[in-house]
């Protein structure tokens, strides 16, 4: 297997070979090379510092997230289970039912003037009355004339 890597043929072989001839002969490369090696070895003891620190500070945020998270449901009161969820969903159902009341005794009295329609209108009857047409009034074409003007 090392003949194979190490040999001439094999082009990792021959960088391989010449890197180490290089260092072994020249000691301004291996002056580079250590350089190379202590700087990297700082870079990865580094970025293992800043991963410990990240972790850490991950991890003391979970356990504040946790924290909040217990709190919130103590005060919540689900810590009974589905009885809880449900008494919550009742009441919510009971405050919709009071406000729809206190709006339909709001409006009820709205449409007072209004003439009532037949329940079950055949298109035969009489006919409906013509709804008002927003363009032929006065004011809203005076509007639409000035604004017609102005983009001209």
């Amino acid at each position: 297997m090392l003949k194979k890597l190490f040999s001439f043929s094999n082009p990792v072989g021959l960088v391989i070979t010449s890197a180490t001839l290089i260092l072994a002969l020249s000691p301004e490369a291996r002056r580079g090379t250590k350089k190379i090696l202590v700087k990297g070895a700082g870079a990865a003891l580094m970025l293992g510092d800043q991963m410990k620190g990240l972790t850490s500070g991950m991890r003391l945020q979970l356990g504040s997230f946790m924290e909040e998270a217990k709190a919130e449901r103590e005060h919540m009161h689900l810590s009974d289970g589905t009885h809880s969820i449900k008494e919550g969903f009742e009441q919510g159902i009971d405050k919709v039912k009071e406000v729809s009341r206190k709006a339909e005794d709001a409006f009820k009295n709205i449409f007072d003037d209004v003439t009532p329609q037949p329940e079950h209108r055949h298109y035969q009857e009489s006919p409906s009355p013509t709804p008002y047409n927003v363009l032929n009034d006065e004011a809203v074409q005076n509007t639409l004339n000035e604004i017609e003007n102005k983009l001209h």
